[in-house]
């Protein structure tokens, strides 16, 4: 059992605590002997004093570097810290577990230098920094400043850490306006220092120079990484960023990242005697020295899902406000809709754009809502909360006859690097978890004959849109299971009637027919992911089961033309002209699983990535995890109930 001793109230309400600090090695015992505190500030001399005493380590807290969408002071929850035993990382006069990583860095494998590498490319992507609360600046990038000087609030630890002070400062503004005599020098002035909050150490300035501009707006420190050549910082992390963004960086103090060959310094530090490269650095600093929790599933994590999270988080806040009206829902939609509506920007309003469910007619005007492509463990005509959805503003995407956002993404927008090694870990977690859109059914293998090509038939609802919209000629389950036994007469036909329908709800229950003969096999209670793992090919109208083969690398044949078909990864029977370019797999799942679907844990209620969605349904899935739906439940009660009178 972890036994540390804590007398900061502060860090005491840190959410996940115990997650932060425990070791993930459970054979380093020296973590139960230990007095927490935070840093090394003078609020840290009580615990310092205190593990003296009890001959216990001190070991200094600190705010990770990719921390929290806001600021700590104003209730942020951490999504990073570092735990130091050593020292803390920007207190240069002594050494620190960071600069000890730094230093045994030197044979970094080619692996890690990749990952460094990967995520430092997604920290400029998706221009993420400490707090991430900052909105841009269009008028400071059109200005595209390139010679930044960073100042620093006063009582900052880090400027005492980094051996520096007043002087120190104002040495490093003369400095910059001498060396570039006909450039804009810009100095980067916190915003509290401005509103009288804080004290800086340039502001005011200390001397007047015509070339010098002072800005103070709350904005991405990406607005002036992404344009800056020079950038001039004591200790501030803006300018480790900056190395990421490519910009010469002057140091005036000792801040972790100087002293290794990749900065301009001033000072000198004895121990830094080795040069590193910006991978690293950063593999020492912001892999192996921060740690990491998850923050909806309340695990130890890694960096790349803090990145995904961040990066979604990110992407949400900045859609537009706009007003809507929900009247044409159903009212039990409308008790879980809330969850949803600040992600797309929605705000209520009896005059606002009207949002429904499925699909009108395409010249309609307004919002259309559907059930995403991993939605809950079970039907949701048996009002099982989705823990997906998809907001379309064009059309919607099993409607082949208009655009819809997907398709518009799947046209114009490219996917990143980082985006197809995300897809492709996104891909490897959905098959390890054997994850479907609903994951209903038993675990059963069929035995089925040796040498014969095995095709699963999905069957569909017949009065689904799906197929009014995106199939014209095959549009019933016994015209798609004549068409697969024409084009494969000799296979192995496999039907899998829909579980709604099997269930009683739609088409009214009616999957019977003596159509069904045209198969060798109907089959009702295996899941679809196990049903998916033992056949060869899918032929389908429009079916997500031919997107969920198509994860687990099988062929597939469309005789509508669903989402994923029309970008080269599947046989159709039909064409779709505005469908042009060609995707991997890995990009048609980016923008299919990950860009275009909102995900709500449905545990928390709080917007999460598509990696926290996937492992939630798998913890509901196996049963480690039960989501309570009481008013959920009643309402399917109260159904079974009606359907049963009208019998």
């Amino acid at each position: 059992m972890l036994f540390v001793i804590c007398i900061s109230i502060g860090i005491l309400k840190i959410k996940h605590l115990r997650k932060f600090i425990t070791a993930t090695d459970p054979s380093d015992t020296s973590q139960f002997s230990r007095v927490i505190g935070w840093g090394n500030k003078h609020s840290s001399r009580r615990a310092i004093s205190l593990a003296a005493i009890l001959n216990r380590t001190y070991c200094a807290l600190e705010d990770g570097f990719l921390r929290s969408i806001g600021l700590g002071v104003d209730g942020v929850q951490p999504l990073s810290l570092v735990v130091d035993e050593v020292g803390i990382y920007y207190d240069a006069r002594k050494p620190s577990r960071l600069e000890q990583l730094i230093t045994a860095n030197a044979d970094i494998t080619k692996e890690a230098e990749s990952r460094s590498r990967r995520c430092i490319s997604a920290i400029r992507e998706y221009r993420l920094s400490k707090y991430n609360q900052n909105q841009s600046d269009p008028q400071l990038r059109a200005a595209a400043p390139k010679i930044v000087v960073i100042d620093q609030t006063q009582g900052d630890a880090s400027v005492e850490g980094a051996m520096a002070n007043q002087e120190t400062f104002i040495d490093m503004l003369r400095c910059a306006v001498e060396s570039h005599p006909n450039e804009t020098v810009w100095v980067k002035v916190h915003p509290d220092v401005v509103h009288g909050q804080k004290k800086g150490f340039l502001y005011p300035l200390p001397f007047e120079h015509p070339n010098v501009k002072l800005y103070a707006e709350p904005v991405n420190p990406w607005d002036f990484l992404e344009t800056s050549t020079h950038v001039y910082t004591v200790s501030s992390l803006m300018g480790f960023e900056a190395l990421m963004a490519g910009a010469q960086v002057h140091c005036f103090g000792m801040p972790f990242y100087a002293g290794w060959g990749l900065t301009y310094d001033q000072q000198r530090c004895e121990r830094r005697n080795k040069s590193r490269t910006l991978e690293q650095i950063f593999d020492a600093a912001y892999i192996q020295y921060a740690r990491y929790v998850d923050p909806i599933l309340g695990e130890r994590c890694e960096i790349e899902q803090i990145i995904s999270y961040l990066s979604d988080q990110i992407a949400w806040q900045a859609n537009a406000k706009t007003k809507v009206c929900l009247s044409s829902l159903s009212w039990w939609k409308r008790l879980w809709l809330d969850d949803y509506m600040r992600a797309w920007g929605f705000k209520l309003s009896a005059s606002g754009s009207s949002i429904r469910w499925g699909r009108g007619e395409p010249d309609e005007e307004g919002f259309c809502i559907e059930d995403g492509f991993i939605r809950s463990v079970g039907l949701g005509v048996h009002f099982n909360r989705p823990v997906s959805l998809v907001c379309d503003r064009r059309g919607i995407y099993f409607d082949a006859r208009v655009e819809s956002d997907l398709e518009y993404a799947l046209n114009h927008t490219k996917c990143s690097d980082w985006g197809q090694w995300r897809a492709q870990e996104l891909i490897t977690r959905l098959l390890s978890a054997n994850l479907t859109k609903y994951n209903v059914g038993t675990d059963t293998v069929l035995d089925l004959p040796v040498g014969r090509k095995v095709i699963l038939v999905p069957g569909q609802v017949e009065s689904d849109a799906s197929i009014r919209c995106g199939s014209l000629e095959v549009t019933t389950n016994e015209a798609l299971l004549r068409a697969a036994r024409d084009a494969e007469p000799d296979a192995y036909i496999i039907y899998k009637p829909h579980p709604d329908v099997v269930a009683g709800q739609r088409d009214q229950g009616k999957w019977q027919g003596d159509f069904t003969s045209l198969a060798d096999h109907v089959e009702v209670e295996i899941a679809m992911a196990q049903l998916l793992e033992q056949v060869n090919e899918v032929h389908t109208m429009t079916s997500l089961t031919g997107f969920e083969a198509l994860l687990r690398g099988k062929k597939v044949t469309t005789y509508g033309m669903p989402f994923y078909a029309g970008w080269g990864l599947t046989r159709d029977m039909m064409t779709c002209e505005r469908r042009k370019r060609r995707h991997s797999l890995e990009s048609l799942v980016y923008f299919t699983l990950i860009n275009y679907p909102t995900y709500v844990d449905p545990l928390t209620r709080r917007l999460c990535s598509a990696e926290q969605a996937i492992e939630r349904v798998r913890q509901m899935k196996c049963g480690s995890v039960e989501v309570k739906e009481t008013k959920l439940r009643l309402l399917l009660m109260l159904k079974r109930v009606k359907h049963i009178a009208k019998c």
